[in-house]
């Protein structure tokens, strides 16, 4: 018998080895999860090829393949009215855009418009229709570059407050650091004019959080949790967010919300301790 074999074999019987309080029992295992940081171009056995990507600053196409086990992908259950979500950032935090590609000779394909060169990543979010109801997405990522001089932006030190337009969006808790590998509640309040302000209904959600690794840019998208039962627009113009950060560093957090017809979008820094 093969050392393998044996080794294989002993760690079966540790687990189901009765001690002295009570009966054997396998171990509990973790449950299933598919999201995926973006980090990566193949996960959860799907993987995104590029056909189509930025190469100059401007006005360009971003245009990625996905297959999975059954073959190319173009049908994916929709999620905040939308089968895919698709995100582009430099690797210095900036240059956030928020996409939704359509299925053009079958690969996901978006317009993007870029005016600084640098280290690029496009992320595809999307929900397989065999997901169990509540199943988070897989998240592929693909890297591109565009050539030439390039302005890059220090990373924002961590602030309470932002603003766009007429709106102000104030982090309820100041710039309090976060706890990593726990529940964490993130509230933001939206105001206009020192009042809070009437949210309309965006992508099927009050608002979007999409946070990012500052060290990795990995990503982690979120939704605010229902203001009352009948999921009406908050009337303290409050937005929050439940997540779980894994590891201790600086987040970069772009909030966008609708109000006034008009998608409005915020940026803040939040450290995890």
């Amino acid at each position: 018998m093969s050392a393998a074999v044996v080794l294989a074999a002993f760690v079966a019987a540790a687990y189901l080895v009765a001690d002295s309080r009570g009966p054997a029992r396998a171990p509990a295992l973790p449950p299933v999860t598919y999201h995926h940081d973006g980090l990566s171009d193949a996960y959860d056995g799907f993987r995104a090829e590029a056909l189509s990507l930025p190469t100059v600053r401007g006005p360009g196409i971003v245009s990625l393949r996905i297959t999975g086990p059954d073959g190319p992908a173009t049908d994916f259950r929709h999620v905040h009215t939308k089968p895919m979500h698709m995100y582009v950032l430099r690797d210095d935090l900036s240059g956030y855009q928020h996409l939704h590609p359509e299925v053009v000779d079958g690969a996901w394909t978006a317009p993007v418009t870029l005016t600084d060169g640098g280290a690029y990543r496009v992320y595809a979010e999307f929900v397989p229709h065999d997901r169990p109801a509540g199943a988070d997405p897989t998240v592929l990522g693909v890297p591109f570059v565009i050539a030439g001089d390039t302005t890059m932006v220090p990373v924002p030190a961590p602030r309470a407050l932002a603003r766009s337009g007429p709106y102000t969006v104030r982090r309820l808790d100041g710039t309090a650091d976060v706890a990593s590998g726990t529940q964490t509640a993130l509230q933001f309040q939206v105001t206009r004019g020192g009042r809070p302000a009437t949210l309309e209904p965006y992508l099927g959600a009050y608002a979007h959080l999409s946070t990012f690794e500052v060290r990795t840019q990995g990503l982690k998208h979120l939704h605010p949790l229902p203001a009352n039962a009948t999921g009406d627009a908050p009337a303290d113009g409050v937005l929050s967010f439940h997540a779980a950060f894994a590891e201790r560093g600086d987040k970069r957090m772009f909030l966008q919300f609708r109000a006034d017809g008009a998608v409005h979008q915020v940026a803040f820094t939040v450290f995890t301790t």
